[in-house]
């Protein structure tokens, strides 16, 4: 008897990788997610406290811009979480999974720590010249522990770095129960001198931080971006055995990357102990270790959108801690993670409709859910328009440089003519 071949049916779904998604797409998809987390946030908001949006919008606003005070709280919030995330960028962007960041913070507000606690004979400037240095020094040396074991013998950086963050959590708890004595909790450093705080800037106490943040965003996108050792990231994050064929060092590449991420997070550690707190705690940054890896992620590794992201994040969360304050009863202080996380669920959730895109059989077409389906065309929609308007943008541009390269071989130069070439012509 002859085979009857059975014809395969089409899959229900087929999820298929974007090509080139450009930038105007990418921007314009992350923007309508940010717009939709926001309104779910205010819909739960109101749903659970029963205070009208309106209101509860203006009470989100009142919490970074009401005040002075509260400018500066939320600048220097929002600072502090693009400070961790730039610092673990350019680890995350070689793929290597740093998640110690929390860590290396801690050691190096530690070692600020110890420096002013001993370091009240020198000189307040001396004294911050060494936490700044040493506090960079132990973060790398902290970050560089799992690099090594990872290039020598392959060992996994996820966990690694993951425990490295309890061992400095004990560490700090350790030496402040050494410093605290009896006390039930440990004073500020040099409250009275203020030896080894860093300066204000004006009335700002915290400026010096925020500019400095400000400059290592630019610095780092020209560093990914323009520079030598950036490419060598991205060609080691892409495929390590591309970047051997190309003749690079990647051990090398991956330990000096690594250390520059756990130098930078040391950096923060000193900013916290330094600059804002003057003391130091095994929540001195509070979970910003953590919250600053999606930040990056959801960024694309791009400074500029961490720098966005971060004040998206901040304003969501002192918003929602402004709400609490009028509806106390019903509200509590973990109202603010589960805003956060609604915002970062849906960032995490548009970095796939980004990347890839379902191509649905008929069938499945015709019982997906509507406002799947909706969704589905609306991307596809914004994908096309955003592609028209690259093509468009780009020939306009293209027609710009075709014409000033025009005008610039029309145009012929005028000579001057001296007050002697006229009087010469006058006698002729």
């Amino acid at each position: 008897m002859a085979k009857v071949m059975k014809v395969k049916s089409e899959p229900f779904v087929r999820v298929v990788k974007r090509d080139n998604s450009s930038f105007l797409f990418r921007t314009i998809i992350r923007t309508v997610t940010i717009v939709m987390a926001f309104l779910l946030s205010l819909i739960f908001l109101q749903g659970v406290s029963g205070i009208p949006m309106g209101k509860i919008i203006k009470y989100m606003f009142d919490a970074s811009t009401i005040t002075k005070s509260s400018k500066i709280l939320f600048w220097r919030e929002a600072m502090l979480l693009l400070a961790v995330a730039i610092a673990l960028t350019p680890a995350f962007k070689m793929k290597f999974w740093n998640i110690g960041g929390q860590g290396q913070i801690l050691m190096g507000g530690l070692m600020t720590g110890v420096i002013m606690y001993y370091g009240t004979s020198m000189p307040s400037g001396l004294v911050i010249l060494c936490s700044f240095v040493c506090s960079i020094l132990v973060g790398a040396i902290w970050a560089l522990i799992p690099a090594i074991f990872k290039v020598k013998i392959g060992a996994n950086e996820t966990l690694f770095t993951l425990m490295l963050n309890y061992i400095a959590i004990q560490i700090v708890e350790m030496c402040v129960d050494i410093w605290k004595g009896k006390s039930s909790a440990l004073a500020p450093f040099n409250s009275g001198t203020k030896i080894g705080w860093l300066p204000k800037i004006g009335s700002n106490q915290y400026g010096l931080v925020i500019l400095t943040v400000i400059a290592l965003t630019i610095i780092m996108f020209i560093y990914l971006k323009y520079s030598k050792h950036g490419y060598e990231i991205s060609v080691v994050g892409e495929s390590l055995n591309t970047a051997k064929y190309a003749g690079m060092n990647t051990s090398w590449v991956i330990l000096r990357t690594v250390g520059l991420s756990g130098a930078l997070c040391g950096l923060v550690g000193f900013f916290y102990v330094a600059g804002v707190n003057h003391v130091i705690a095994s929540n001195t940054s509070g979970s910003y270790g953590f919250t600053a890896i999606v930040v990056s992620w959801a960024a694309g590794f791009n400074p500029f959108g961490m720098f966005v992201i971060a004040i998206l994040m901040t304003f969501l969360s002192l918003g929602t801690g402004n709400v609490v304050n009028y509806a106390s009863q019903v509200l509590n202080g973990y109202t603010s993670y589960i805003t956060v996380g609604i915002l970062l669920f849906f960032l995490i959730g548009c970095e796939f409709f980004i990347n890839y895109r379902m191509v649905y059989s008929n069938s499945a077409r015709s019982k997906a859910p509507g406002w799947f389906k909706f969704w589905d065309n609306a991307v596809i929609k914004i994908d096309e328009a955003s592609d028209k308007m690259g093509a468009w943008f780009k020939k306009q541009m293209s027609n710009v440089k075709a014409k000033i390269v025009m005008d610039k071989k029309t145009s012929t130069p005028v000579e001057d003519i001296t007050n002697e070439d006229v009087s010469n012509k006058e006698v002729k």
